[in-house]
């Protein structure tokens, strides 16, 4: 019996009839073992997945060729005024006029400078404060009431005593993005922490875990959805604090082509500003999705279950 406990690659003990009862031994399963199932199996689930991919891909694509096939129709067929609105085809037109003459690519890159520094102070400050906020009873308690005025305040009532404090250049427009930018990631990352299973904590508890080590093994990976969710939210209201931040004293953005070609009743020039936001937010999003499912692989896409 003795050589029987001893010997390696041995998976079990000895119960009380003579049994052997099976414990953890250093062969690990292969996931085939694992999961009973054979490898065709797993191969055509691989396929369904990707056929869903494209599936969905398709449904997006038809759905905006229809709206924009609709819209230029109805432009064509009812002939309103340009001033109010234009067709789909003259943006193009519009949107080569102003690149080339240079006025987009300047417009454009002021943009991108102040909405890159103003995401990334507000995720570098959210993050850090909703872990602590979320883990810590008594900070929580402290920091609670600031976060809930803070976000209930209108943020075009703020944008102006930014102005007044840091001026009219790039660090009050950044303030601007980084504080409407602020409230989801760190809403989003308190609510993650708090979502985690109290079983999970206990489990950890039970294995000897210290604080730091529950923290980084537990609540971080069940928050990371969470966190997720809030970086996507805060980077549309962040596209939307471009055009806020333009509204006080902007000289160069695309908030501020967005109101100088509104004020000259240039439709189209406002629509090229529009929907290069909303191409931002689109390619923005979906980069995030993919990094997401890079690092929270767990995560079941139910859209890949319809």
């Amino acid at each position: 019996m003795a050589d029987q406990l001893a010997r390696p690659g041995t998976e079990g003990g000895m119960d009380g009839t003579g049994g052997s009862v099976p414990t953890a031994g250093p062969r690990a399963q292969t996931p085939l073992q694992a999961t009973n199932e054979p490898p065709w199996v797993a191969q055509s689930e691989k396929v369904r997945r990707a056929k869903a991919r494209r599936r969905s891909l398709i449904r997006g694509l038809v759905s905006v060729v229809v709206v924009l096939a609709a819209w230029e129709a109805a432009v064509r067929i009812f002939q309103p005024s340009t001033v109010i609105i234009v067709g789909p085809s003259a943006i193009p037109a519009a949107f080569w006029k102003l690149a080339e003459s240079g006025e987009l690519w300047h417009h454009f890159s002021v943009s991108m400078r102040q909405f890159l520094m103003g995401y990334l102070v507000a995720v570098a400050l959210a993050i850090p404060l909703g872990l602590w906020m979320g883990a810590s009873r008594r900070a929580h308690d402290y920091g609670d009431p600031w976060l809930t005025a803070l976000y209930a305040t209108p943020n075009v009532a703020l944008a102006p005593l930014f102005v007044i404090w840091l001026g009219f250049g790039d660090p009050a427009h950044v303030a601007i993005i980084a504080l409407v930018a602020f409230f989801p990631v760190i809403i989003n990352t308190i609510d993650g922490v708090h979502a985690v299973e109290r079983d999970l904590r206990e489990v950890g508890i039970a294995f000897r875990a210290n604080r730091r080590e529950a923290f980084a093994r537990i609540d971080l990976p069940g928050a990371m959805p969470y966190i997720f969710t809030g970086l996507r939210l805060a980077m549309a209201r962040a596209l939307v604090g471009i055009v806020v931040a333009d509204l006080f004293g902007a000289q160069a953005g695309l908030g501020y082509l967005i109101l100088t070609s509104s004020q000259l009743f240039q439709t189209a020039n406002v629509f090229v500003g529009v929907l290069i936001l909303a191409a931002l937010g689109v390619g923005l999003t979906f980069g995030l999705r993919v990094l997401q499912k890079k690092l929270t692989p767990w995560q079941t896409d139910v859209k890949e279950h319809q």
